[in-house]
Parts: structure tokens; C-alpha cells; sequence
């Protein structure tokens, strides 16, 4: 897909970091926006900045570990633009990257939003980008999924990383002309590292 004017880009975890660096750029090509987070004041501030250039730009308050959320985020999108073109899903928390003490509830609020967020993502914008015949899915992976490590998000963006390179490899095998990326950053600065705001009590 090499024309992006006036078409739609869905991101998820929109409000900082790299997602609102995503969002901005996919602004500046003239795409319009869908920006997803948990965060609502946060993403409220995130979308006027988003829109200052000039393209459709709506927000969407959104837990990605929850499917229905992400149903209801995929349903506002078509209902708002027609359709989809570009999926980031790139909503994260970091947990206790050490993986010292093995903390369950811990482990189950980091795997169900950096691995099962990429998952509703992929059920929920897949079949939409496979039946047009266009579009890409971007996933939010680390360095981390490629290195040795005893904890949640390791785990997690070592699944990520898994599961991008067999969906490329299946959408490249099907000749859906759905394409598919897995981004593996190093240490960035974004607010990952305080993401434990977020956690559920």
C-alpha cells in the first residue's frame, strides 16, 4: 500500500509515546486517524494536537485486553470512515521487566494487553483488510522479543513477535495484499516504564 492520502489508520496506545508519534505521521500523509488508549484525558489532549493537521482525527477511549472494547473500536471506525487501512497495534505496559518475584496477577494484566490486544487487533481489523484486498498491520513488539528474559513482557513480545512473523508469512502465502510488520525497538523514551498507573488494583 503506497498511497496513504485520505485513507484511515487505526492506533492503539495513541495517547503518548510512540503511538502519538504514529498517529502525527500518519496525520502529516493526510490519512485520518482513529487514536485508542485508556487514557481519556490524555487522549483528548492527544487528538486536538493530531487534527491540527488538518485531517479527520476521532478518539476512542479503549482497554485493549478487552474484546469487547476492541469490537466497539473496529464498529466506530467503519461507522465514522467506511473502513480501514492501517492497524497499529501498539498499546503496551512494562510490568516488572527484572522478572525477579513471579507475580500472577501481574503476569496476566501485561499478557493481556501486549499479547492479547494484538490479538483482538488482528480479529477484530484482519477479516476488514482481507476482504478489501489492502492494508497493513503494524505490532508493536521489543528487542526484548528477541533476547533471553524471565518475565511478563518478555513473554509477552517474544509472543508478539511469533505470532507477526506467521501472520506475515500466511498473508504473504494467501496473496491477500495485506501487508504485515512487527516493530522491535530498543530503549525509547516513552512513558512505558510508569505504564503501572494503568494496572488494575
Amino acid at each position: 500500500m503506497k498511497e496513504l492520502s485520505g485513507k484511515t489508520a487505526v492506533v492503539t496506545g495513541a495517547a503518548s509515546g510512540m503511538g502519538l508519534a504514529f498517529a502525527d505521521r500518519f496525520a502529516r500523509a493526510g490519512m485520518n486517524v482513529v487514536m485508542s488508549d485508556i487514557e481519556a484525558p490524555r487522549l483528548d489532549e492527544a487528538v486536538a494536537g493530531v487534527a491540527a493537521h488538518g485531517t479527520r482525527v476521532i478518539g476512542q477511549v479503549t482497554n485493549v485486553a478487552d474484546g469487547d472494547a476492541m469490537d466497539e473500536l473496529g464498529a466506530r471506525t467503519i461507522d465514522e470512515f467506511g473502513a480501514v487501512h492501517v492497524v497499529c497495534n501498539n498499546a503496551g505496559v512494562a510490568g516488572n521487566v527484572r522478572g525477579g518475584e513471579l507475580n500472577v496477577a501481574e503476569w496476566k494484566w501485561v499478557l493481556d494487553v501486549n499479547l492479547w490486544g494484538v490479538i483482538h487487533g488482528h480479529r477484530v481489523f484482519l477479516p476488514l483488510l482481507v476482504e478489501q484486498g489492502e492494508g497493513h498491520i503494524i505490532n508493536t513488539a521489543s528487542m526484548a522479543g528477541h533476547l533471553p528474559g524471565h518475565g511478563a513482557y518478555s513473554a509477552s513480545k517474544w509472543a508478539v513477535v511469533g505470532i507477526t512473523q506467521g501472520l506475515f508469512h500466511q498473508m504473504q502465502g494467501e496473496q491477500t495484499g495485506v501487508g504485515v510488520s512487527c516493530l522491535c525497538t530498543g530503549s525509547a523514551t516513552t512513558e512505558i516504564y510508569t505504564s503501572d498507573r494503568n494496572c488494575p488494583e
